[in-house]
């Protein structure tokens, strides 16, 4: 399986046990979840056209 959804399924394991008590916490879980997100994305639709 994917590492980015066995993050996720970690993620909300721990959401539903209540470890995440300080919305900072919370903000900063999210926060890396949608960055490896993004960065999948990025791998999977490559441009095929790349202006640097």
């Amino acid at each position: 399986m994917n590492n980015l959804f066995l993050q996720i399924e970690d993620f909300y394991e721990k959401l539903q046990n209540g470890e995440f008590d300080e919305p900072l916490a919370l903000a900063g879980v999210l926060q890396k979840l949608s960055d490896a997100a993004w960065l999948e994305l990025e791998e999977v639709y490559q441009p095929s056209l790349r202006i640097d």
